[in-house]
């Protein structure tokens, strides 16, 4: 019966797309069909979409699917109903089963668990990502990374004028050094070869898929999948590819002999790894129950951790470059501020400084956080309701009931952030003495969460950006491609839809 109502739907739904201009106007709750033609007839900027319709709708927006599915949730950017939701009746609202039956290609990892599975992997995550040698290792590993595997491909690229995709050189980055601080496995994707990364062309297809599940009836998407059509046939092969790595890799853990030397290596030796030191915990967790972590535990615990050290500084880093090239004034600012605080001239080679010193520069990190205002690598965080509520807003809340939270449409708030909440201004972090202005409510800067699931990777994300973001801004000059358009990609990550084209100076 599902199949039958996905194909009227579908036909209905081609006679709508043909007769609804895409015109700015609040969207339509349609007979039968809900709300689901505008969405899809905005699919292709479905975020400045949700962002007018926010606006439009005193920054809540019940939005309605069609009339013979469940799909029906909450859209809101509004600032009190977030921290409500996050922090204040945090116990009321968890993923939900909607939440992990859309994103089931994350399993049961930290991302998508509730109730005492997130409880024992946050605790376990959060007790490694805190440890000195853990640390040290992002900050070796990203030096190394940037130093010999990005500055050179920049140098070549000035040397020769060669045109290079600086989003495609980001997520190399990332990824390399996710895989290494993940698994001890370098993925070599940053060599000067620049060879093809299954994995990460994976990692994309299934975000892109994850996507359009969210703006689709669910049985419409699962007739996809089980068709193996449009982007749930990609979604099918990636999951695959994903999976292969995934396995293989623990594979190679599960031949290591973990004696008391491996022990001693997961506590600071050359081959310590965060997913050998979680096998340990984990361990130890269970208190008398001695069964080894299962693979699909740990592969879904590497999926998780995976997806979000690679996104979240790739995609930053990103539109960092962009919005810095083309506002040069901010450039200039953050090149006077690393001579002051370094003690370096013009044509000095970059010298990599501590993660410590590099925290020193205030101007910077306001520039990482105005980019993050303005593109939050993941757009929006899906809760759903335990029990009946009622938000600060008034919209009731039903059991069961998605609550969805826009953090795009959060950073183009008029109400948080003035007249000029469009414009790139790292000023409006800096307080009237010349440092950070202070911890921005999250309610404000919900990028990396609030409340008991806020994001256990936010140091790590700086240290990577800032050790890149300095390095690159010193040594060269980026140009964006003349006629290259910047536009978000249909995605759950906020990538560029054509890549960052740019042509590279040394200076």
């Amino acid at each position: 019966m599902e199949a039958i109502f996905a194909f009227v739907f579908l036909l209905v739904l081609i006679w709508c797309r043909v007769v609804i201009k895409r015109r700015r106007s609040r969207i339509t709750n349609w007979p039968l069909l809900g709300m689901v033609p505008g969405l899809l007839s905005n699919a292709w900027r479905i975020h400045d979409y949700v962002t007018e319709q926010l606006q439009q709708s005193s920054s809540t927006l019940v939005f309605r699917g069609p009339w013979f599915s469940t799909m029906r949730f909450l859209l809101t950017s509004d600032p009190q109903n977030v921290h409500h939701v996050l922090s204040a009746n945090f116990a009321n609202f968890n993923k939900g089963e909607a939440f992990r039956t859309i994103f089931q290609v994350l399993g049961d990892g930290i991302l998508v668990a509730d109730s005492e599975s997130w409880k024992l992997q946050r605790k376990l995550t959060h007790s490694l990502f805190r440890r000195g040698d853990f640390l040290r290792l992002v900050e070796r590993t990203a030096r190394r990374k940037a130093e010999d595997g990005l500055l050179e491909l920049l140098d070549h690229a000035a040397e020769f004028g060669l045109a290079v995709d600086m989003q495609d050189f980001c997520q190399r980055f990332a990824l390399d050094v996710t895989c290494i601080f993940l698994l001890g496995f370098d993925s070599n994707s940053l060599s000067a070869e620049l060879p093809d990364v299954p994995l990460a062309v994976a990692i994309d297809d299934m975000e892109e898929a994850l996507l359009y599940r969210h703006i689709k009836p669910r049985s419409l998407w699962k007739l996809q999948k089980w068709l193996r059509a449009g982007v749930e046939k990609k979604a099918a092969r990636a999951q695959e590819t994903i999976d292969s790595f995934i396995y293989h890799q623990l594979s190679l853990k599960r031949a290591l002999n973990y004696s008391k030397q491996m022990m001693r290596d997961a506590d600071g030796g050359e081959d310590f790894d965060l997913i050998s030191s979680f096998m340990q915990e984990e361990l130890a967790a269970r208190c008398g129950n001695p069964t080894e972590p299962s693979d699909k535990f740990l592969r879904d615990a590497v999926l998780n951790l995976l997806s979000a050290g690679r996104d979240t500084t790739s995609t930053t880093l990103t539109w960092f470059f962009w919005l810095v090239s083309a506002n040069p004034s901010v450039e200039t600012k953050i090149r006077e501020e690393i001579k002051a605080a370094f003690q370096m001239e013009d044509g000095d080679p970059w010298r990599f400084p501590s993660y410590q010193r590099l925290n020193k520069l205030p101007y910077l990190h306001a520039a990482l956080c105005e980019t993050l205002r303005l593109y939050p690598p993941l757009p929006y965080n899906h809760k759903a309701s335990v029990s009946p509520d009622i938000l600060p807003s008034g919209h009731a809340v039903r059991e069961k009931t998605g609550v969805i939270i826009s953090m795009y449409a959060m950073g183009r708030m008029e109400e948080l952030w003035g007249a000029d909440c469009r414009e790139f201004k790292p000023e409006r972090w800096i307080s009237e003495k010349g440092s950070i202005a202070g911890d921005v409510p999250s309610y404000k800067l919900n990028v990396f969460g609030a409340g008991p699931r806020a994001c256990l990777g936010r140091e790590v994300a700086f240290m990577e950006m800032k050790t890149v973001a300095a390095a690159v801004i010193w040594s060269y000059r980026l140009r964006v491609v003349n006629g290259h358009q910047v536009l978000p990609a249909n995605s759950l990550i906020l990538h560029m839809q054509h890549g960052l084209k740019v042509n590279v100076v040394k200076r």
